[in-house]
């Protein structure tokens, strides 16, 4: 039953979304290894990086924030996805960095920072920056130590995927019969 009176908490996240060719690569990584993962792919409308994962939010709050959001001063920067890799615990495959810029750790910092000066709650792990492609991949045991996936064409074949972030954006989780669907709330340009 749809919310129009917008009572239902927002279900948020800031993640930095994908120019079309870096979704396209990032689709394509996907492809290739789910040949050999198998799972159900992510769709590339949807692909992106968390920042930080809010989770639900009162609808009231989000005025308040987007505004907090839009003064953020941080500079852009770039990432290079050049491992793939898989968690055998929530078997998720994925693309990430193996050396994330200081600049993106600095932008989640300052996001979480404002979220603590709004009395916001959100997801405190520590930040690990991936792009997950797969979900209920079937990731195969390797070294029991590392939980890396053993080496195969389709993991030796991928291209470092350069993704330069120019902007951050704010965006609400919505339910829809094929999984989600994810709706920009507000973006935000980096320096």
């Amino acid at each position: 039953m749809p919310d129009r009176a917008g009572l239902r908490p927002a279900r948020v996240f800031l993640a930095l979304w994908p120019d079309r060719a870096v979704r396209d690569e990032m689709a394509e990584a996907g492809r290739r290894l789910h040949r050999s993962l198998s799972g159900r792919l992510t769709r590339p409308e949807t692909i992106h990086l968390t920042l930080v994962f809010i989770g639900d939010l009162g609808r009231q709050r989000l005025p308040e924030l987007l505004e907090r959001l839009d003064a953020v001063a941080a500079p852009s920067f770039r990432v290079e996805f050049d491992r793939a890799d898989c968690w055998r615990h929530n078997k998720i495959a994925y693309l990430a960095p193996s050396r994330p810029p200081d600049a993106l750790f600095s932008l989640v910092a300052r996001l979480e920072s404002l979220l603590d000066d709004l009395a916001i709650a959100f997801d405190r792990r520590p930040y690990r920056p991936h792009v997950s492609l797969i979900r209920k991949a079937v990731c195969p045991k390797a070294n029991p130590a590392s939980g890396r996936v053993p080496e195969s064409p389709e993991w030796d074949d991928l291209r470092p995927i350069m993704w330069s972030a120019k902007r951050f954006v704010l965006v609400e989780s919505v339910p829809i019969p094929e999984g989600v669907r994810y709706d920009e709330l507000g973006s935000f340009g980096l320096l």
